[in-house]
């Protein structure tokens, strides 16, 4: 058994608040597999910018940090690493030639010039994007593996039973494209209430709560070309009971043997139409396809193993 601790304090408010999901579930899985997980909100930056942080030994387990490095960050890291510390890196961006993301912003650009500085630091890399030409950018710096949020038993939320007053629900941040959509599926319905947003990103607990008033989860790509899943999302609407309707995604493997995926708008109302009626028999179906496809092993397992393989022998 293995200790994990998970580090956040290299992201501001807004970003630990949205990677709580994938943290969560990485941390369930990785304890499904008997070993420790933990997240503490204590280890964190001071008021005044300074650090004063925790981190695991070799001989303990493992320290893992999510993606978004600066020099004060990897001189951190590099200290840690002196004094016996050893890294995972989950990485949650796409490498391409014009910088993460396909450089949409001069953010993700820096972010992928100082990831090299930071990855001679990793005994290994978890990416979330799926693809061969993702594991082969990462595994230039270290052994690269694509995790993927799938089951653990301890995800499965606790509620009273309650009948939703909503027939669908989205939670995650809120582009153009996605409150026009949402607004196309409000008008399909004879539901008042229609659709329930939450794009304020309130604690999970208070999430959790609002969307058990929904009885189908939305999957909306964010932009019009993007290709990817949100699988935190997935995971989570699953985990709290309720069925996922997705439109189309480029990448949707293997999401598209769990949830539902439309090929087109209208055939992505029509889909969600249907799952209201049927949500409490579809949410079985996919939360046993979840089980069966992506139990923790496959999703974490294998890599995790992986690393700490490829440490010993960097060691010996």
């Amino acid at each position: 058994m293995s200790m994990n601790l998970f580090h956040l304090w290299n992201h501001n408010k807004l970003g630990k608040r949205s990677l709580e999901d994938v943290i969560g579930i990485l941390g369930h899985q990785i304890r499904a597999l008997g070993h420790d997980a933990i997240w503490d909100p204590e280890n964190d930056a001071k008021e005044d910018g300074t650090y004063d942080l925790k981190f695991v030994l070799a001989d303990q387990g493992y320290n893992w940090i999510v993606e978004g490095f600066t020099d004060k960050i990897i001189e951190i890291i590099a200290q840690a690493y002196s004094t016996g510390a050893r890294f995972i890196c989950l990485a949650t961006e796409e490498p391409t030639p014009k910088g993460f993301n396909h450089g949409i912003s001069r953010e993700m650009q820096l972010r992928q010039e100082k990831f090299p500085h930071a990855a001679k630091y990793f005994d290994g890399i978890l990416h979330l994007v799926p693809g061969e030409q993702v594991t082969r950018w990462y595994n230039q710096f270290a052994p690269s593996y694509v995790a993927e949020l799938g089951y653990a038993s301890t995800l499965i939320r606790k509620f009273p039973p309650k009948e939703p007053t909503y027939d669908f629900g989205f939670f995650g941040s809120l582009s153009p494209r996605r409150y026009t959509l949402l607004k196309r599926l409000a008008r399909k319905t004879t539901n008042p209430k229609g659709v329930r947003i939450v794009s304020n990103f309130p604690d999970q607990n208070t999430r959790d709560e609002i969307m058990q008033d929904v009885k189908v989860v939305v999957q909306l790509r964010k932009f019009e070309k993007m290709g990817l899943v949100s699988t935190s999302r997935c995971n989570t609407a699953l985990c709290l009971g309720r069925p996922v309707i997705a439109e189309k995604h480029e990448y949707s493997k293997p999401w598209d043997e769990i949830v539902k995926f439309a090929k087109t708008e209208q055939e992505f109302y029509y889909m969600a139409l249907f799952a209201k009626a049927a949500w409490r028999s579809m949410h079985a179906h996919q939360l046993d396809m979840l089980k069966q496809k992506l139990p923790p092993e496959v999703c974490v397992g294998h890599a995790l193993r992986a690393i700490t393989e490829s440490s010993k022998k960097k060691a010996a």
